[in-house]
């Protein structure tokens, strides 16, 4: 189902989904009835936890997978803290009902706090596209998305309708689309309709467009029956995902005045009451880190540091974990004693891993030790920030006092930053802040109207603070160096500590003869990326590359190897184009595989886009590639110009480009012999710049220097 949700397509059905449906005018059964009840009854009682899911449970397979019980037992989920589990319930009650207003709210929820694939956003909406004619019960429910989603077509479904208000909508929000909105409008749309009526339609357009001004004026004049309730909460979750503090404590007070014993609401408005006191203040003076001990607290051991890790083998594995291990298996090997140790709470407030078993204080990989911080197995909650850090802060002084590191080093984000940062100074020892990329950035890419909001700007402080406050800063490119300094650091002590790679694990292999027959690409050139498949890698300019080319010649075929949130959008384009001989997509492959994959390649595309995120972040696959000799071709975004030499380890095309993508891999097509002898170079260089041999001892220089 996950699969489905990630390139917007649908699941199916199901049998008798019709019959079951909420909304379908088929009653459940009394069996189905009388579980929901129990169950619902045993979820006031915390001890009956285990027992209520179970009934929940049965009641929903008792009532045919009905929408409405799938509702039920994913907010029963949520009050319990299991929000991936309620993710997926609520994806299938959609599937099956995709105008159950209600699922939808809360599934988009959801997704911007799990911080999911916004593919599955897309896909949800996509299933009340699909349903929204067949329940005219759902329309005035279903503006609250159609506005501020732009879905053209599901207005016009509405607007065709009977009902005057949701005609009334719909007009009005016509006007407000086309910039002709004036008195006359309101007077058109409120034809027949009561003053209530016609302030309930001009609400909830303001609200559903984000025209904060216009709402709350109306908010304060209207009369408390015009406030359209549920349209107002909705507005209340986009401004909140959005980062929009002021406009989400404006639109809580308003609504706790229609709702004073609304909890959700209370709960909102206390939060944000205490949160956004504590992180406003932080956001405009600065995190209030304590004086540096004169003295350090013990007696350190020269040798030991702690390293502090957004997660870590063996719980995750992807570029991050890769480089904290590369680093630390090194450091380790030329004397060094360093600990990695995971923020608070980790791994038990990762997506899906509520329920996996006890995992142990200490773990060893190889030759490091990955220490936990761990107080139970409930999710931290990470606001308000300085509380949090102050308990992160209290369980690694705890740690830092039985093991005496000489040094706290910290990787993004500000989470570890600050707190080691602060720990480190009650201790009295130094701190390094290690920017791997920054998170706000990586977002704002994706969400340019996040990029402008309040808690962007809160983040980039914090993450600006955690450097200041470091004794030393490493930045893993010039490009976030830069950035950086543009925020306030001192360029003075900030050094770059690049990405790299094992040499010795990534070699050049011979070509895996018996799989290049099972993916039907022997005897081609192979153009290959082997990564994360997202929408800022370019890959859509490669299969666009690769249509062009496919005209004039059919000597070469584009592998894809990995899976990601638009894998199957990309896939759905192959099919689409008919360009299933040239493309291969093999999906996630086993980790033990990559080199089999990679003995396939010849040429190895990075076509990043001029994006925030790809400017200054450089990934780890290039390394890779080059480490086992291929040719690599990235587009010329700042962090991958930092890596790339044409005609030295590479090719440049103009970010964004597929008609230089198609110049720069022409190139290499038409002359293999060039092609290998530019992958030659790539190996030779990155084994004399990249190794993380090499990398470690830029860290272990440091180290030498601060520790005492």
């Amino acid at each position: 189902m996950s699969e489905s949700r990630s390139g917007g397509s649908r699941p199916s059905r199901g049998r008798a989904a019709s019959s079951t449906d909420s909304g379908s005018g088929v009653t459940r059964s009394a069996a189905a009835e009388e579980l929901l009840e129990r169950a619902r009854a045993l979820s006031k009682d915390p001890s009956s936890f285990e027992l209520a899911l179970g009934v929940y449970r049965d009641a929903v397979e008792a009532s045919g997978f009905d929408a409405s019980v799938m509702l039920d037992y994913a907010r029963f989920l949520i009050r319990n803290s299991r929000g991936s589990t309620a993710e997926e319930v609520l994806a299938l009650a959609l599937a099956r009902h995709g105008a159950l207003v209600d699922a939808l709210e809360m599934y988009l929820d959801l997704v911007r706090e799990l911080d999911l694939p916004a593919p599955r956003a897309t896909w949800a909406l996509n299933q009340l596209r699909a349903d929204i004619a067949a329940h005219p019960g759902s329309h005035r429910a279903a503006l609250d998305y159609a506005i501020p989603h732009q879905m053209d077509d599901v207005l016009g479904t509405i607007g065709a309708g009977p009902d005057r208000v949701n005609k009334a909508i719909v007009l009005i929000n016509q006007a407000y689309k086309d910039d002709s909105f004036s008195e006359q409008t309101l007077d058109a749309a409120g034809e027949g309709l009561g003053a209530n009526d016609v302030v309930r339609a001009h609400l909830t357009v303001a609200l559903g467009r984000g025209n904060r001004t216009v709402a709350t004026d109306l908010l304060k004049s209207a009369d408390p029956r015009a406030v359209p309730q549920n349209a107002l909460r909705r507005a209340i979750r986009r401004a909140r995902g959005a980062g929009k503090d002021t406009q989400v404590i404006q639109y809580v007070e308003a609504y706790r005045k229609l709702l004073p014993n609304d909890g959700w609401a209370k709960r909102l408005q206390d939060e944000y009451q205490r949160n956004a006191v504590s992180n406003y203040q932080l956001g405009r003076t600065g995190f209030p880190f304590p004086t540096m001990r004169p003295e350090p607290a013990y007696q350190a051991q020269r040798d030991h540091v702690f390293y502090l890790l957004h997660n870590s083998l063996p719980h995750n594995s992807a570029g991050y974990a890769t480089r904290t291990h590369g680093l630390l298996s090194e450091l380790n090997r030329i004397g060094w004693n360093v600990d990695g140790v995971t923020r608070l709470g980790y791994p038990y407030d990762m997506p899906g891993m509520a329920e996996i078993p006890d995992v142990p204080l200490h773990d060893v990989v190889g030759n490091v030790d990955y220490r936990r911080l761990l107080t139970g197995r409930q999710i931290e909650k990470k606001n308000p920030l300085f509380f949090y850090t102050e308990r992160y802060s209290k369980a690694l002084l705890e740690l830092a006092k039985q093991e005496r590191p000489a040094i706290i080093h910290a990787a993004s984000n500000h989470w570890n930053g600050l707190t080691a940062v602060k720990t480190a100074r009650r201790l009295g020892i130094p701190s390094i802040y290690e920017v791997r990329g920054l998170w706000e950035v990586t977002r704002g890419s994706r969400n340019p109207e996040w990029a402008q909001s309040n808690m962007f700007q809160y983040i980039a402080r914090m993450e600006a603070d955690a450097a200041k406050g470091a004794t030393r800063v490493f930045a893993i490119t010039e490009a976030l160096r830069d950035e950086m300094i543009s925020r306030g650091v001192d360029g003075d002590k900030i050094q770059i500590v690049p990405n790299g790679v094992d040499t010795s694990r990534f070699t050049p292999t011979p070509k895996d003869d018996e799989l290049a027959s099972q993916l039907g690409v022997a005897g081609k050139t192979v153009i290959g990326y082997v990564g994360s498949v997202l929408d800022y890698e370019g890959i859509e300019l490669m299969l666009e590359a690769a249509e062009v080319m496919n005209r004039t010649r059919a000597d070469f075929h584009v592998l894809i190897v990995g899976d990601g949130a638009e894998l199957e959008r990309f896939q759905k384009h192959v099919e689409e184009h008919e360009l299933e001989h040239v493309v291969t997509f093999t999906g996630r492959v086993p980790h033990e595989d990559v080199e089999r994959y990679y003995s396939l390649i010849d040429i190895t595309p990075f076509p990043r886009l001029p994006l925030p995120v790809c400017e200054m972040v450089s990934p780890l696959k290039p390394f890779e590639a080059m480490a086992m000799g291929k040719a690599v071709v990235s587009s010329d975004v700042a962090a991958l110009k930092e890596i790339v030499t044409p005609g030295v380890n590479g090719y440049l095309h103009e970010k964004g480009s597929a008609e230089s993508l198609i110049e720069q891999l022409t190139r290499l097509l038409d002359d293999p012999e060039h092609t290998r002898q530019i992958g030659a170079q790539a190996r030779d260089w990155v084994v004399e710049n990249r190794d993380w041999r090499r990398l470690a001892t830029l860290i272990a220089e440091t180290y030498d220097e601060l520790a005492r």
